[in-house]
């Protein structure tokens, strides 16, 4: 049977450390910045951009936490690559975390075969081969994975003809991840959140009309406003430690009610 160690009253415990892909941009970038804040060594995961991914580290050492790691890679074509440096230079690993989409836009079939590919590559074999290189080490640390899903997983969206579809996948992956890993000491769980108000994130080239969708959206939605990108990273962080801790193959809608009635 599996030991339970409660947490003190009062004392939030996160991973020692992790590795946060996307964490040069908007929630990743929250995540580790919150998670540093709280004493996690972070390794910063990206794929293009050396400048935002520095940015984000520098922003991380202003709370005071330990300085972050960079690790450049592509999740859809070099996931363990990603894992096995981010594990080397963090001395382990105790969280892993994947907020990385590609950004395609399209009706279903509007969008080509490598369009969905791409997609695919990086939402759901890109988590499905990180997380087999990092069992070991979480199995060691007991540790969480959170990956950022959406509400196109499960209800319709016009221009998420590739990336709906992989997101379903992504959850149905973290249910059967949460189901066989949790025996090992490791949970998984996901996080779907509507629109998220992250200015220059993209998409605002690539989508017609984004910004009118964007009001639409905002308007429908019962709080009135989009989720700002560390209000998505509190929730990552949390299933990360121990607010969370018999939590696990759940994906949580984190979208200030705009689900319940669209």
């Amino acid at each position: 049977m599996t030991e339970y160690t409660p947490v003190p009253a009062g004392e939030r415990k996160v991973p020692e450390t992790a590795l946060v892909v996307g964490g040069s941009r908007g929630m990743g970038r929250a995540t580790v910045v919150q998670l540093t804040a709280l004493g996690t060594r972070c390794a910063v995961g990206y794929n293009a951009n050396d400048a935002a991914a520095k940015e984000t580290a520098e922003l991380a050492v202003a709370t005071g936490g330990p300085e972050p790691v960079l690790v450049r890679g592509d999740l859809g074509a070099d996931a363990a690559a990603i894992v096995d440096e981010a594990v080397e230079k963090l001395g382990g690993l105790g969280g892993f975390v994947t907020t990385a989409f590609p950004i395609t836009a399209g009706r279903t079939l509007a969008v080509d075969r490598a369009e969905y590919d791409r997609v695919f590559d990086v939402q759901v074999w890109g988590l499905w081969e990180a997380v087999k290189s990092a069992v070991p080490e979480l199995e060691k640390t007991r540790g969480s994975v959170v990956a950022v899903s959406s509400l196109g997983a499960d209800r319709y969206a016009r221009y998420y003809g590739a990336i709906g579809p992989a997101k379903a996948a992504m959850e149905n992956l973290i249910r059967y991840f949460g189901a066989e890993l949790a025996p090992r000491g490791i949970r998984v769980n996901g996080v779907s959140p509507c629109l998220v108000d992250n200015p220059g994130h993209g998409g605002e080239d690539i989508i017609a009309g984004v910004h009118e969708m964007i009001a639409e959206v905002a308007k429908k939605t019962p709080m009135r406003r989009l989720a700002k990108p560390d209000e998505l990273a509190s929730v990552i962080v949390s299933l990360l430690g121990s607010d969370f801790s018999f939590v696990t193959g759940q994906t949580i809608v984190v979208d200030g009610g705009y689900s319940l009635l669209a």
